[in-house]
């Protein structure tokens, strides 16, 4: 994936001018495919913005053969849910993130093994590779095409009792968890109490006091005004998390061979957008969360990560530890 930036980066700029400049203009004629894409973020997330630059690139590029009916905020469901319906055929498109994705196919729990990239970039470049690759073929033999890599991002911690400092500030904390083991081995291995809480009810369950925090990227923790529910942020980067753009293999097979190749590229082209604004707006997402009350800690993460031994090899015991020790291959020669 992204195997020409040059060219795709070409396509951000037209891509732009295609969705804020209004120039362009789709026919009359009724589309030929009605495709929906589901995805869990609010309006204002990158994730949304994203999704709104694939369906005008889309709707443009076919002249209005294809039409994208974007569903936000889990109007669908849950990730989970939807991920489930793309199978069945029953619904096109959605993002799903690497965490979801292991739901089906185990090997994506590698992808969240604490500390295990230092930078965006490192990401980018092991999950656009051979790596991404392999898990993009495993997606497909569970009935899903991955169209492109987009952004989901590294999480930080977010909670109500205290400003986390060190390892030792997380023990005794009730962290909410989604249903993903990367997630409950770290805090176990933290000392921290874990609840599976699914995504759509998160706010509820920290302003309720159900969950004493929990952790998501600062683009999640801003736009979805987890700030109104929480007091302290740490920024930790403890797990990165990829969001890919998932297409039903049910329905994708019976697109026409110049539909699927326009959508693919229309989808690398609004992933690299997703990065850009997603990655460019984390310093700026720090300060207007501390303008909205929150007090951010800077750790050592080094603390941390000392600590992992025991939740990596939990992981790679579930995502297999052949292919683990084979994916960590892919992520030290994409330093």
């Amino acid at each position: 994936m992204y195997k020409n930036k040059k060219i795709f980066l070409i396509f951000v700029a037209l891509a732009l001018v295609v969705l804020f400049s209004g120039l362009f203009t789709i026919g009359e004629a009724s589309p030929k495919y009605t495709l929906n894409l589901a995805h869990i973020s609010s309006e204002d997330h990158p994730s949304h913005k994203g999704s709104l630059l694939f369906k005008q690139l889309v709707e443009e590029r076919t002249n209005g053969d294809v039409k994208i009916e974007i569903y936000p905020n889990s109007t669908l469901g849950s990730a989970p849910e939807y991920t489930e319906q793309m199978k069945l055929g029953a619904i096109a498109l959605g993002l799903s993130t690497s965490g979801q994705l292991q739901q089906w196919v185990k090997e994506y729990a590698a992808v969240m093994i604490p500390f295990l990239f230092n930078s965006y970039e490192h990401a980018h470049r092991t999950l656009d590779g051979p790596a991404g690759d392999l898990l993009a073929a495993m997606a497909e033999k569970e009935d899903l095409i991955t169209l492109a890599n987009w952004e989901w991002g590294f999480r930080q911690i977010t909670n109500n009792k205290v400003a986390i400092n060190s390892p030792e500030d997380i023990k005794g904390l009730k962290m909410r968890v989604p249903n993903e083991i990367q997630l409950q081995a770290m805090y176990k291995t933290l000392g921290a109490n874990t609840t599976i809480v699914a995504f759509p009810e998160l706010y509820l369950a920290l302003a309720q006091g159900v969950v004493d925090g929990q952790c998501n990227p600062l683009d999640t923790i801003y736009y979805q005004k987890f700030y109104e529910v929480q007091k302290y942020l740490a920024i930790t980067n403890h797990v990165y998390n990829t969001q890919s753009l998932m297409a039903s293999k049910a329905i994708w097979d019976t697109l026409p061979e110049d539909i699927q190749r326009i959508l693919k590229e229309c989808a690398q082209v609004a992933g690299l957008y997703v990065r850009q604004i997603s990655n460019a707006g984390d310093k700026l997402l720090i300060k207007a969360c501390e303008e909205k009350g929150m007090v951010v800690t800077h750790p050592d993460l080094s603390a941390f990560s000392e600590k992992m031994s025991p939740a990596v090899d939990t992981i790679a015991k579930f995502a297999g530890e052949d292919f683990t020790k084979q994916f960590i291959e892919y992520v030290k020669a994409a330093q």
